[in-house]
């Protein structure tokens, strides 16, 4: 009988630890795209459309970690090279910069973002390393 009691310690113990990973790290309401996302890449002097694409992709998946919100824009600013060569400050050799719409549902209290909100203009900077994996290096407003 003490080993069945062990077990469902046991068990119990799993349930609580894997149940309060999920709760921490936002896995049930990932950042997603609205159903009408729109990626607005313009032209590029610097940059082919698949590259911009990449460098897109590096955003939303870092969004993902936005939990309860939902982006409905992300649009290509200019690379770093045309604006002035940000990406060298964070040690890489090319940027990509971009601007999010995104609103908010109901957030965990942990949230730095307003629940309920929309938010315009949000920036993203994505840079990369000798033709390396585009990182998002920088994000905010203003």
């Amino acid at each position: 009988m003490k080993k069945h009691h062990t077990i469902s310690l046991i068990l119990l113990a799993l349930l609580l630890a894997v149940g309060f990973t999920i709760l921490t790290h936002n896995f049930p309401f990932p950042g997603k795209t609205s159903d009408d996302f729109s990626l607005i890449t313009g032209s590029s002097q610097t940059y082919t459309p698949e590259e911009i694409q990449d460098a897109a992709d590096a955003v939303l998946h870092y969004f993902k970690g936005f939990s309860g919100a939902t982006m409905t824009k992300l649009q290509y600013v200019a690379s770093s090279s045309e604006e002035d060569n940000w990406a060298e400050k964070d040690g890489m050799e090319q940027g990509i910069h971009f601007v999010s719409d995104f609103t908010t549902g109901d957030l965990p209290n942990k949230s730095s973002l307003n629940p309920n909100s929309t938010y315009q203009g949000w920036n993203w900077y994505v840079a990369r390393s000798d033709d390396g994996h585009w990182k998002v290096v920088n994000h905010g407003q203003g």
